[in-house]
């Protein structure tokens, strides 16, 4: 059902008016900037489908024009260890006319046991020269230590609707075979700080949707 809605919005954002757009956070689907030059950042979420729940920070910074970051996520949920990843990120093209594209190299460890490594091209596309709308972009490929590897790959939506306020929807395809999706909105706390709230649920999760509450903080 949450699908079905997220794909709505998708069309129905192609009408709408607002103010400016932003990425970034507890999304799955990434975009393509990165920390500001020179800059850190915090990124955390908790993502809560009963009877797990999911705590994550994600601390990055800027360091000759590349995003180093760390992550780590504490599960609570039965047979699932903490997970830390590792990774890297830098822009390879900016166009003055409001297209961007970036690469990313990740690996992680799950139970302090190293378990695969993976690679995204995001895309992100900004017609509206007010930024007002922003389109994501990503195609990718995860090699996990064990198992098959896949290709991985999403689109997702910012859309502004006033000046603090931004509508978010994304559809993935994740490392596991799996279709999912978020919808939600993010309100901005100043020009450092901001919230998302998000509605998410993938095809094939029998636990059904789950709620995810994010906070972004720019060290500036």
């Amino acid at each position: 059902m949450l699908l079905r809605f997220t794909l709505f919005f998708f069309a129905a954002a192609l009408c709408a008016h607002a103010g400016a757009a932003r990425a970034g956070a507890s999304l799955y689907v990434d975009d393509a900037a990165t920390v500001e030059r020179g800059h850190c950042q915090l990124e955390s979420w908790l993502r809560l489908a009963a009877p797990a729940r999911e705590l994550t920070l994600a601390p990055a910074c800027d360091i000759a024009g590349t995003e180093f970051g760390l992550s780590h996520s504490d599960y609570a949920a039965p047979h699932a260890p903490a997970a830390q990843g590792l990774g890297a990120k830098r822009v390879l093209h900016a166009s003055a006319d409001g297209w961007a594209l970036a690469a990313s190299i990740g690996a992680t460890w799950t139970g302090g046991r190293y378990d695969g490594w993976n690679l995204n091209l995001p895309l992100t596309l900004g017609p509206d020269p007010r930024g007002q709308r922003l389109w994501h972009l990503n195609l990718g490929w995860n090699q996990p230590l064990r198992g098959r590897a896949r290709l991985t790959g999403g689109v997702g939506l910012e859309q502004a609707l006033a000046q603090r306020w931004t509508a978010l929807a994304e559809l993935y395809a994740d490392p596991h075979g799996d279709v999912g999706g978020q919808l939600g909105l993010r309100r901005a706390l100043g020009e450092a700080a901001s919230l998302d709230l998000l509605l998410g649920e993938r095809a094939r999760d029998p636990r059904g949707p789950w709620l995810t509450l994010g906070f972004n903080f720019a060290l500036r």
